[in-house]
Order: C-alpha cells, then sequence, then structure tokens
C-alpha cells in the first residue's frame, strides 16, 4: 500500500522571511497539489471503474469480502524505510481481485484500505486512497483486455498474464506514490523510487509467482483457496516489515559509522594539532632538542618500514619519536647543557624524563600507546635501563626503534650539545652495545637498511627537515567547510508507502 503520516505532522509551522512562525491555515492546506491531485485521480478512478464494472463482477461477493478483510489485516503491517517511504503487502489480495474478479472490486477494495487506515494526515489518506485504487484498477483492466481463453487449458499464458499484470501493478504504484511524494514534499522522483524498488524488487518477483500460483489454484479448485491468498498476503506483509526494518536499521548503521568515522577525524585533527604544539613549544625554547627530537623521529620510522611494521606502526613510532623528548621540561639549563658531570640528585631527574612525558603524552585522549612507547624509550634490552628496569621483550618494540633513532643522533647531530662523531664511529658504537644497551636486530636493520638511504638523511643546519618531519607527524586534511548535513527524511513530514 502505498502511505502514511506521523501524528505529529498535524499542525506543522513553516516559518516565513519575517522570522515568525505562523500555522497553515487550512485554506493553504486546501490548495496544495498533492491533496487535489490526488482528488482528481480518485474521481477519474470511481467514474472509469464504474463504467467497467459488471454484474458479473459482483457474483462472488463472499470471496471479495474474504479479500478485503485480509487486505485491510495486511495493510497493518507498515513500516518506513530510511526515505520515509511506508511498506505493506497488499499488492498480492489486490492482484487476486483484479485478476479473478475485474477491475471494479479491486478498486474498491484499494478504496477501502485506504480509508479505513488509521493515524494518517487526511491528505496522505487521500493520497493512498487514490493511489491504491487506480493502480488496483489498471491491473483489472489490463487483465481483462488480455485475457487467455480457456485459462485452464493455457495455463503457462495465464499464469504469464497474472505475474505480468502483478509487475506491473507494482510498478505503476512505486510510480505514482513517487509522483504523490513530489508534489507533497519535493522529494525527487529518483530518490523516492530507489528507496521502494531496491529493498522490494526479490521479494515482488517472488510474489508475482506466488500470485500467479494462487490465481489459477482458484481457477482450478474453486474459492477455498482464497485462505491461501490471504495467509500469503499476511506472510507477505510481515515479510517485508522484516526486510524494510533491516534496511533501515542497516542504513541508521551506516550513517552512525560515518558521524563516528567524522568525529574520530575531528578528534585527530584536534590531538595531531596539540602535538604539533607540544613540539613547537620544544622548538621555541631549545631548538636543538627539537631538531633531535624530528630526527628521531625520521630514523625510527625509517627502521620501523624496513622491519615491516604496518603503516598504522611507522605513525606510532613517528609521533612518538617526535615526543620522545617532551618530558625534558622538568630538566634546567645546567643539566641540559651543562659540560660536568651530572650529580645524583640531576641524574635521578633525568631519569625522571620519559615517564614525564609519558604522563602529558597521556593527557591526549586516545594516545596511551605514544605515551606507552615514550615511557620505555630509555630501557635498555639488558634490564639496566631506567626508569622501570624493562629488558628483552618487556620494552616494546616500538620503543626499541626510538632508543636506537635516539642513539645515534646525539652521537652524530652537528647542533647536539657534545662534539659529533662521524658516522662510521656512531655505527660502531651501535654494533658494541648491542644485545645490551640495544636490540641487536634492529641494529643491524637500522645500520644496513636505512643508514645511507638519502629520505631518512636529517639536516639538523636549518629548520627545513625539522618541519617537514613536523607536518609528516599526520596527514590532516584540508577542511572543506561546514559538515555536510543530511536531514532525517521523517522529520515530521507527511510520508508514503508501497504496497
Amino acid at each position: 500500500m502505498i502511505g502514511s503520516l506521523d501524528k505529529g505532522c498535524r499542525g506543522r509551522r513553516r516559518t516565513f522571511k519575517s522570522g515568525w512562525a505562523r500555522p497553515i491555515s487550512s485554506p493553504m492546506r486546501l490548495l496544495r497539489p498533492a491533496p487535489i491531485s490526488a482528488v482528481l485521480l480518485l474521481a477519474g478512478t470511481a467514474i472509469s471503474a464504474t463504467l467497467a464494472s459488471r454484474a458479473a463482477d459482483w457474483a462472488h461477493l463472499g470471496v471479495l469480502a474474504i479479500l478485503a478483510a485480509f487486505a485491510v489485516v495486511a495493510d497493518r503491517f507498515e513500516i518506513r524505510t530510511r526515505s520515509g517511504i511506508y511498506g505493506s503487502g497488499t499488492m498480492p489480495v489486490f492482484v487476486l481481485i483484479a485478476i479473478v474478479l475485474g477491475p471494479a472490486p479491486a478498486a474498491a477494495v484499494g478504496a477501502l484500505v485506504g480509508l479505513v487506515e488509521r493515524n494518517k494526515a487526511w491528505e496522505v489518506r487521500v493520497g493512498n486512497t487514490a493511489v491504491l485504487s487506480a493502480f488496483s484498477l489498471v491491473a483489472g483492466l489490463v487483465a481483462r483486455a488480455l485475457a487467455v481463453p480457456e485459462p485452464m487449458a493455457h495455463w503457462p499464458a495465464f499464469m504469464a498474464l497474472v505475474g505480468g499484470v502483478y509487475m506491473l501493478a507494482a510498478v505503476l504504484n512505486m510510480l505514482l506514490v513517487a509522483g504523490f511524494m513530489r508534489l507533497l514534499r519535493g522529494l525527487s522522483l529518483r530518490t523516492s523510487l530507489a528507496s521502494m524498488w531496491r529493498p522490494l524488487v526479490n521479494s515482488q518477483l517472488v510474489h508475482a509467482l506466488a500470485t500467479a500460483g494462487l490465481a489459477y489454484a482458484y481457477l482450478r479448485i474453486g474459492s477455498m483457496v482464497i485462505v491461501f491468498g490471504g495467509a500469503l498476503a499476511v506472510t507477505f506483509s510481515r515479510l517485508l516489515r522484516d526486510l524494510l526494518e533491516a534496511e533501515r536499521l542497516r542504513d541508521e548503521a551506516h550513517e552512525r559509522n560515518e558521524e563516528l568515522a567524522a568525529a574520530n577525524e575531528r578528534l585527530r585533527r584536534a590531538h595531531f594539532g596539540a602535538m604539533r604544539s607540544l613540539v613547537r613549544s620544544i622548538h621555541l625554547h631549545d631548538r636543538m632538542t627539537a631538531r633531535h627530537s624530528a630526527a628521531v623521529a625520521r630514523y625510527a620510522r625509517g627502521i620501523a618500514r624496513a622491519a615491516g611494521c604496518s603503516e598504522e606502526d611507522q605513525q606510532l613510532v613517528h609521533t612518538a619519536g617526535l615526543l620522545h623528548d617532551v618530558g625534558k621540561h622538568i630538566l634546567d639549563d645546567a643539566i641540559l647543557k651543562g659540560d660536568t658531570k651530572l650529580d645524583d640528585q640531576q641524574w635521578e631527574l633525568v631519569k625522571r624524563h620519559p615517564e614525564e612525558g609519558a604522563r602529558i603524552v597521556r593527557m591526549l585522549e586516545g594516545q596511551e600507546a605514544v605515551a606507552e612507547i615514550i615511557h620505555a624509550h630509555h630501557e635498555r634490552v639488558d634490564g639496566r635501563g631506567y626508569p622501570r628496569g624493562l629488558a628483552g621483550d618487556e620494552i616494546p618494540r616500538l620503543s626499541r626503534m626510538i632508543s636506537i633513532a635516539d642513539t645515534y643522533d646525539v652521537m652524530t647531530a652537528r647542533d647536539s650539545y657534545r662534539d659529533p662523531v662521524s658516522s662510521a664511529d656512531a655505527i660502531a658504537e651501535l654494533r658494541r652495545v648491542s644485545d645490551a644497551q640495544l636490540d641487536g636486530e634492529l641494529v643491524e636493520i637500522f645500520i644496513r637498511q636505512v643508514l645511507g638511504h638519502e629520505d631518512t638523511a636529517f639536516a639538523h643546519g636549518d629548520d627545513a627537515d625539522f618541519e617537514t618531519e613536523l607536518a609528516g607527524g599526520g596527514e590532516v586534511p584540508a577542511d572543506d567547510g561546514e559538515d555536510a548535513h543530511v536531514a532525517d527524511a521523517g522529520d515530521a513530514e507527511p510520508q508514503l508507502s508501497a504496497a
């Protein structure tokens, strides 16, 4: 069947340019094109049905009453699609009446179903009545015009006729619904037709065949088969309701997933902006530490890539590299830039900076993994590192990559607080402390597959490479403006449904 309207549609308000909200007056509602078109269609259908009516059409009033009752019951099982179109399973009954009784009875039952609908706005009830009676009448007229002589003898042709009439009625129903919705709400024909046809096409084909079988059984067995026809209509209604409900839930889940993805993207942008601000604050206070962090991020990502880590882990270790020394804000210049040996108190303070850096990063929601990498980047594989004395595989693998990149850059950077050594000497030192301070396997990956590659070389002499790494910490898509908003098609607006 075709239509329904939420109760809240009554008394809908329109906002005028002046800003005042006024209720739509009855004369304005009466002059709307959708109800007028429906009334004209209904009048034309009534006249055509009267002219097409024959005495023989009304010879089986008992059968007609049973089918009409089944149609009314089937119409109660309706559900709205995401686009606002309602659906029910009355189509088999209408087509069966059109085939075995005639166009006038089919139109009469269609009008009856539309008129007895509950909780519908008057304009939608008029539209339902007009559409249901119109396509039922057309189905009956086509069936009469193409009637198969001696259907019992030519049953394949008869069943093909019934199936064809069924599909014709289904298509006509959808076209009329879409046209009425166009006039009533301005919905595009394409959107309305797609929302109806997509979830219904398979079930309509199946029920076209079933209706053809019922029509043939009625001619062969008699009126007792009508009970099965009614059961088919009710079963179809319930099946259709379940199908449309599944479609609605799927679409709602898809929308929620899109909204969640958009929210996650906004959160990611905010977090990345906060992390960039942290690194820039270090850069303003201490350019050497900031450039060192950027170099560590580049080297660590290179190790992760060469070690076969996923893109996600490569991004993770890069971010951790950028922020691995953010906890050094607790250290004063006497510790950072001094050239004397640290006393015990200063050394204990230095050993706190990984934990302090992890604490700061944990303040950013969703950055627990980055914080854990930072927390462990000064641990040693022999268990003699700090701050927790982790050993071997207890140390996160990405933290072990940070340790190697950190150690190498501290030794070789020109803007370090100590005199740099050559890359060859630094490589020799890395190998000397392998499997004690550093992960030996990752050290060899770094030496053999990362060092010497042009894309991993880092220039400490200016801010160019620093800015490159800072921008590479996360690709933030350009903001295309305000988020698109898709209005809920069912917000207190008149809605129709397909039979």
